[in-house]
């Protein structure tokens, strides 16, 4: 009987060790759990210095992370979703002052390095101050860029969002922005997309007031977007994120 009872005690003595270990190995399991393929955790971005240098720490990050669900390709404005937007898997690769021919020379190596599910093009305000004579051209560079993008992943186009122009605040940058041009931008981006068959996301139709303009309240200087502007327009090209990912 005694040494029933010793054994006894020695089982529940192991129970409660063992039980002990399995507890901390769930726990430091859940600490030091890598981060999933699919939604990798990004890296910090240089967001500061030249234009090509800019590229270049978008090629190191994507060296980091290797995979991406969507990439974005754009100018600043695609730049500030780096800061403002926190969905997984959402490669914003933005880089202030580029155009589509800046894009012609340095996409082929981020689609390589990223391999992404979507690609999506969501430039032009940059290249909407060239002369009316260099549409053809800027249409011909759009194109090859669609091409090289689309041999990728699935490819969608955004429309080139409006600008604010006037008086008041938020219009210091709006004014150097002719809206016809990016008018006549749009309609070249969509038809490419229908010969194509590439998908048109109408960011411009989702963003612009009564008048054609960005709202007041979504733009700090004419062109670039405040928080709540980066909200709504993150939920023109990512449908089903929460607005509780974007920051302010």
């Amino acid at each position: 009987m005694l040494l029933q009872k010793k054994y006894a005690l020695r089982l529940r003595s192991l129970q409660a060790v063992f039980g002990a270990l399995a507890f901390f190995s769930v726990l430091f399991a859940s600490c030091a759990k890598p981060p999933s393929e699919e939604f990798p955790a990004y890296p910090p971005r240089a967001l500061e210095g030249t234009k090509a240098e800019r590229f270049d720490a978008l090629r190191a990050q994507a060296r980091d992370v290797r995979s991406c669900v969507v990439l974005i390709i754009g100018d600043s404005l695609v730049e500030g979703f780096y800061k403002t937007y926190h969905g997984p898997g959402i490669f914003a690769a933005g880089v202030r002052g580029a155009g589509v021919r800046d894009w012609l020379g340095q996409a082929p190596a981020l689609l390589g390095l990223l391999k992404p599910r979507r690609v999506i093009l969501a430039l032009g305000v940059n290249d909407s101050r060239i002369p009316v004579d260099k549409l053809p051209e800027f249409f011909r560079d759009y194109e090859e860029l669609c091409r090289a993008a689309s041999l990728a992943a699935p490819l969608s186009l955004s429309t080139i969002l409006p600008v604010r122009r006037g008086k008041g605040r938020a219009t210091r940058f709006g004014d150097r922005i002719n809206p016809g041009m990016i008018r006549r931008m749009n309609e070249g981006i969509a038809r490419i997309a229908a010969a194509r068959g590439y998908e048109v996301i109408d960011s411009h139709r989702a963003m612009a007031d009564a008048y054609g303009m960005l709202p007041e309240e979504l733009t700090f200087d004419g062109v670039h977007l405040t928080g709540e502007g980066y909200a709504k327009w993150g939920a023109v090209l990512f449908p089903g994120y929460s607005a509780g990912v974007f920051g302010g």
